[in-house]
């Protein structure tokens, strides 16, 4: 009966950080199977596969520890839910056991550094590309230049510029759920808040999705180098009806569709400049 309430409530447990408790092996958090936040660096750890009875896992920290080899595919692709993956310091050399990677199909943020493995030529191209959940790997967030090939040379959107840098929280000594998922939450943040300065695919992405929404409800903005209306006698009159003379002769007409509702609507009337005679705007105006 002591071994069946023990089992029933290690499936309950939801956080697990076990920093620094010289751990050979996961013992019983192999029954763990609501485990969500699992944090155990700095360990003489060599193998994870009691994990795969873990597949709620969102966050795994196991950097500093004596991995020497991930488990298969089936393993990772069976962590449906996992975003933060924490491997830097150990001595995982093959790149074949990283491969098995590539089958986790949420993995937002990867760390690799201080291996053997990250001293194989064009480790990072290779692991980028083949992952393409991801989003940052080790200190730096994935710049466009590694994903798209022929990429022009720019020094704003360079690969590894201190722009793209991470800086990776320290794991606490003590860890709630609700701990826990505000600092997943603001890594992921941060990353999203770098990609939005810092990648033209999403900043061209932002702006077309805005004028697409513009256009959608008729309020598509006039090109910027046209904004500024000529400012003469005549025009500033129209411009008090509600008439905007641009500068390449074209005309904006705003009028609200009724006297209780302040909504206007614009039409984009474009005219001919060397046709158009200051009489015909005073008969407009006198109409």
């Amino acid at each position: 009966m002591d071994h069946m309430c023990k089992e029933k409530k290690l499936e309950e447990i939801v956080v697990v950080n076990l920093t620094g408790h010289y751990l050979k092996n996961l013992g019983y958090l192999t029954n763990c199977s609501a485990l969500k936040i699992c944090i155990l660096p700095r360990n003489y750890i060599t193998k994870i596969d009691a994990l795969s009875n873990c597949p709620n896992l969102i966050k795994l920290d196991l950097h500093g520890n004596h991995i020497t080899n991930l488990p298969d595919e089936y393993f990772w692709s069976d962590m449906k839910s996992l975003q933060v993956l924490y491997l830097h310091n150990n001595i995982i050399g093959d790149m074949n056991s990283v491969e098995s990677l590539f089958q986790c199909p949420s993995l937002v943020v990867l760390t690799l550094f201080d291996t053997p493995v990250s001293l194989v030529p064009k480790y990072r191209h290779h692991i980028v590309n083949s992952i393409w959940s991801l989003k940052a790997l080790d200190n730096f967030v994935i710049a466009d230049a590694e994903v798209i090939g022929h990429w022009p040379k720019s020094e704003q959107f360079k690969a590894l510029s201190p722009h793209f840098f991470l800086q990776l929280p320290v794991p606490p000594q003590i860890s709630t759920w609700q701990s826990e998922l505000k600092h997943i939450r603001n890594l992921i943040a941060t990353i999203n808040n770098i990609l939005a300065h810092q990648s033209p695919v999403l900043i061209l992405q932002r702006r077309f999705r805005g004028y697409l929404a513009r256009k959608k409800l008729g309020a598509a903005s006039i090109p910027h180098k046209q904004q500024r209306f000529a400012c003469n006698k005549v025009n500033g009159d129209l411009c008090s009806r509600g008439i905007h003379v641009l500068e390449d002769g074209s005309m904006w007409v705003t009028g609200s569709s009724s006297k209780q509702d302040d909504s206007c609507n614009a039409v984009h009337l474009k005219i001919d400049r060397n046709k158009l005679h200051i009489e015909l705007l005073e008969v407009h105006l006198i109409s």
